[in-house]
């Protein structure tokens, strides 16, 4: 009996192991674990992205923000499932990291547990940003530049300096070309630069009358604008009333303490110019370019601030402006940067910035890159060729020089003192060709005699085609200073 009953308490045990190992009889030994615990869009596995976008989670629902102008029809999600689970858009497997999901149509997402239950998610991809505007071009200070061609001996036109002597070729830094009274010609408006006098001068006004120009003082309608250094002039209608505004940026005081001065806004009512100063704290301000960063119909700017924060301001349509700091990095607040011109120079519908200065101190000449988010980052940034002894960027101008469809940049340079090159001395055209994915320095190979140590420094650059042959020419912006580089089949002669 002892035997038999030792025997029944081997066999349960037998039993009991089995169940444990087999589950017990009608328990599933398969997980029925089916959360999707995150839901990511990488930078790294999505390179239209600008950063990482993440999902939140609100039951069933997912909402996921993504740039404006993104595809959404082959995005690959990186996610993260409960143990053993696996993750299905219809049919289709999807594996983390690996597989393009179209999500510009609704779908569902379904998490298959390793016990063949499922739970759905329902996601929401939210467009957020800048909407592409494959016409921002003509929409920048820059565009209205190369339009607004008066290439002239500007000394015919100016006999004399706000300061009283004879018209010299970098007296007007500051100046600006525009049919402004809309009688058919272009007119001049300027200012000379007191930058180490203590009184500020006259910003003038140059009216064309049949090619002969007459300072004219009374299209001045509130009162004289002055400024004692001023650096830039650009021209823009910032209020979309049909007539060409203008916006002049000066340094003030060039020696310590770099007073500064105020940016100002002549907005243009039927031919008159009302004279407002920006309400924002006066600076360094050496350089401005305008376009319509946010793409929402009107013209913004960005302004070059040695002193403090370099920045964007928007405008509400209206000609007024607002700063806003999270557009430009912070990375580059505080260095010295004194030229900048904004333009879509890859053509995706998004201006990008470049922007350039005192490369030996600190300040590196760069193409920011601009993308759906709104905003630059330096991740998307692309830095030029430094040129030693040429570390002062005075002037940017886009050109496509080959004519293989690709906008080129082209940087004026002069001296920065360093080695045995004189501070804002000479000069040094460098022409840097885009291949798409990167842009290369080819000056040595297409542009002769691009440089000279002992010339007058150039402040302004123009391109344009001189002698009518269908390809584009540079030349300086001011005839007087009698320098032209001649294009022949991409490749330019000094002249």
């Amino acid at each position: 009996m002892k035997k038999n009953f030792y025997l029944l308490l081997f066999t349960l045990s037998i039993f009991a192991v089995a169940c444990t190992k087999e589950q017990l009889p009608g328990v599933s030994p398969y997980s029925g674990q089916k959360e999707l615990v995150e839901f990511v869009f990488l930078k790294a596995n999505n390179p239209t992205l600008d950063k990482d976008y993440k999902a939140s989670f609100d039951g069933q629902a997912i909402n996921i923000e993504v740039p404006k102008g993104i595809d959404l029809t082959a995005l690959v999600p990186t996610f993260e499932l409960s143990e053993k689970a696996t993750l299905m858009i219809g049919d289709t497997k999807v594996e983390s990291d690996k597989t393009p999901v179209n999500f510009s149509k609704p779908l569902s997402i379904t998490v298959v547990a390793q016990n063949k239950s499922i739970f759905k998610y329902y996601p929401s991809v939210l467009l957020v940003g800048v909407t592409q505007d494959f016409e921002a071009n003509s929409k920048t200070s820059y565009h209205n530049y190369i339009t607004n061609n008066l290439y002239i001996d500007l000394s015919t036109a100016i006999q004399k300096t706000a300061l009283g002597v004879n018209y010299y070729e970098d007296a007007y830094n500051a100046r600006a070309y525009g049919d402004f009274d809309k009688d058919g010609d272009l007119d001049i408006i300027g200012g000379t630069s007191n930058a180490y006098g203590t009184n500020a001068l006259e910003l003038e006004y140059f009216r064309n009358d049949v090619f002969e120009f007459k300072k004219d003082q009374s299209v001045f309608s509130n009162g004289m604008p002055k400024m004692l250094n001023a650096r830039k002039a650009i021209v823009a209608d910032l209020d979309n009333n049909g007539w060409l505004d203008v916006v002049f940026v000066g340094s003030g005081f060039d020696q310590s303490p770099y007073s500064g001065e105020t940016i100002k806004i002549l907005m243009n009512y039927n031919g008159k110019f009302a004279v407002k100063d920006l309400n924002i704290n006066k600076s360094y301000f050496a350089s401005v370019t305008a376009g319509d960063i946010d793409n929402d119909g009107d013209i913004d700017l960005f302004v070059t601030d040695n002193k403090s924060i370099s920045k964007f301001l928007i405008n509400d349509g209206a000609g007024n402006f607002n700063e806003d700091l999270a557009i430009y990095p912070g990375e580059l607040w505080g260095k010295a940067y004194y030229s900048s011109e904004l333009y879509d120079i890859n053509k995706d519908g998004y201006l990008d910035l470049v922007t350039g200065g005192h490369e030996h101190n600190n300040a590196n000449t760069i193409i920011l890159l601009g993308n759906a988010s709104g905003n630059f980052i330096t991740s998307r940034m692309v830095t030029i060729p430094a040129i030693s002894g040429f570390g002062v960027v005075v002037d940017i101008d886009f050109i496509d020089y080959d004519k293989d469809g690709k906008t080129d940049v082209l940087i004026t340079r002069t001296g920065d003192g360093k080695l045995e090159q004189g501070y804002y001395k000479g000069y040094y055209l460098q022409l840097l060709k885009n291949g798409g994915d990167k842009f290369e320095d080819v000056t040595k190979t297409v542009l002769s005699n691009n440089a000279s140590n002992s010339a007058r420094w150039i402040n302004l650059v123009r391109v344009h085609d001189v002698d009518n042959d269908g390809d584009m020419d540079i030349t300086t912006d001011d005839k007087l200073y009698g320098l032209s580089w001649i294009n022949n089949n991409g490749t330019f002669l000094k002249k």
